[in-house]
């Protein structure tokens, strides 16, 4: 009895690993590089939870199941988190985008994670996406903060800075992994 017992629990962890790896094979291949631009200026001081934040695409792009989200298409988000530096402490603010709202037509919910940020001109590299994707970039001297960010994650990204505030301007470039949410989610907005 106690042998079936087992081999039931082994059986039953071996689909679900099966199962799970199946879904992040299918992540990965939902996975879409956009580039965008940052439309509302982020500050830790000032920020707080639920405060919108918006990007706009800068380039068309189809995301798996064959919605195109048009140039100028607007991933509106929102701030999850945000802590100013206190006596020259940490900050951080964590963001999420879930929902691309085109110029003419319907909402589309979307999971959308930060891969890349830097000041507006600089030249991004195409993302190498996969459904194990997790980046850890450091404070670059043009915006002194980091990101730190995972597709398989509930938010889109985490921006820290140690010293100082995070401040992002308005015009910041963001590439991203855009990725459509199909399992009976609906685009909301916040």
């Amino acid at each position: 009895m106690r042998i079936a017992n087992y081999l039931v629990i082994a059986g039953t962890a071996l689909v679900l690993s099966l199962s799970a790896n199946a879904q992040n094979d299918q992540q990965s291949t939902n996975l879409v590089a956009a580039n965008a631009v940052l439309q509302t200026r982020i500050d830790a001081k000032t920020a707080k939870a639920g405060d919108t934040v918006v990007v706009k695409l800068a380039s068309s792009i189809r995301i798996p199941g064959g919605t195109e989200l048009p140039r100028n298409t607007l991933l509106i988000g929102h701030i999850d988190q945000a802590q100013a530096a206190e006596h020259n402490g940490v900050s951080t603010v964590t963001l999420t985008f879930d929902k691309a709202q085109p110029k003419h037509g319907q909402a589309v919910a979307i999971k959308a994670t930060i891969v890349g940020i830097q000041p507006s001109g600089t030249e991004f590299f195409p993302p190498d996406l996969n459904s194990r994707l997790k980046v850890e970039q450091a404070p670059d001297s043009a915006h002194g903060f980091s990101l730190n960010s995972d597709v398989q994650g509930a938010n889109s990204g985490v921006l820290k800075a140690d010293g100082k505030n995070v401040r992002v301007g308005d015009g910041t470039e963001l590439q991203l992994a855009v990725a459509p949410i199909t399992t009976g989610a609906t685009a909301t907005g916040n």
